[in-house]
């Protein structure tokens, strides 16, 4: 079943007296359970896929929908409503509020949706647990290394258990172990069901998705065609 579905997606920017034509006519399926990831050059609009994706942003042109449900253009309380049931958000600055503590940055959101605060102990709880960062729940981002505050991040994305997953440069900031242990991350949470959606500039995070998504000039690109082999006809049978 498909949990993403673009059609036609057209998106521009004005720069002054420019026009630029961040997305042109994209379209882009994704499969619910899937973990893709988004590749371009800086420039290319993956940013821009991923703020519409995420329904921060409203696109021009063409249309989106969202585990079955098209995304209202105009509404934004409906999109909030949206944000905060469907989509889990994982930032490369990690985002978490310094005078809170972990614990706290994961019920944030939660009390925006309106979960009791018993609810949201036991989400925030339950999230951390799964991060491996229960002993640090009452710790506060300064107090915490760069991966444990992403994986803060992270448990803050899923606590909810939404269905989608954005992840945006989620390694960006992180040393090269630390950037491998987010991404089994991530990766656990696709074996367990989740749909993750990443951007990343890095070839070795994009090659441990299980599809890649290359997007250049606003346009998404088709991968080439296979080779195709020629088998040859058994002998002693003749073409028809």
């Amino acid at each position: 079943m498909a949990l993403i579905e673009m059609r036609g997606i057209c998106k521009t920017y004005r720069a002054g007296e420019h026009t630029v034509e961040a997305l042109q006519n994209v379209s882009l399926t994704v499969e619910e359970g899937e973990f893709v990831a988004v590749v371009g050059s800086s420039g290319s609009g993956k940013s821009t896929l991923m703020n519409l994706l995420g329904c921060l942003d409203l696109p021009d042109a063409g249309s989106y929908f969202l585990d079955g449900v098209e995304i209202p253009v105009q509404d934004e309380a409906a999109l909030c409503r949206i944000r905060n049931r469907k989509i889990g958000f994982i930032f490369q600055h990690f985002h978490l509020i310094p005078t809170l503590t972990a614990a706290e940055n994961i019920e944030l959101p939660l009390s925006y949706r309106g979960v009791p605060r018993a609810e949201r102990k036991r989400l925030a709880a339950g999230a951390l647990e799964k991060m491996g960062l229960l002993s640090r729940a009452s710790h506060r981002p300064a107090q915490l290394s760069g991966g444990q505050q992403q994986r803060v991040a992270i448990a803050r994305a899923i606590a909810s258990r939404p269905p989608l997953i954005l992840a945006d440069e989620p390694t960006g900031n992180l040393d090269t172990a630390t950037g491998r242990e987010v991404m089994e991350t991530l990766l656990a949470l696709n074996r367990e069901g989740r749909t993750v959606i990443l951007i990343t500039h890095d070839p070795g995070v994009a090659s441990m998705a299980g599809r890649i998504v290359q997007i250049q000039d606003g346009r998404i690109k088709n991968p080439p065609d296979p080779p195709r082999i020629r088998i040859p006809a058994p002998s002693g049978l003749s073409r028809q």
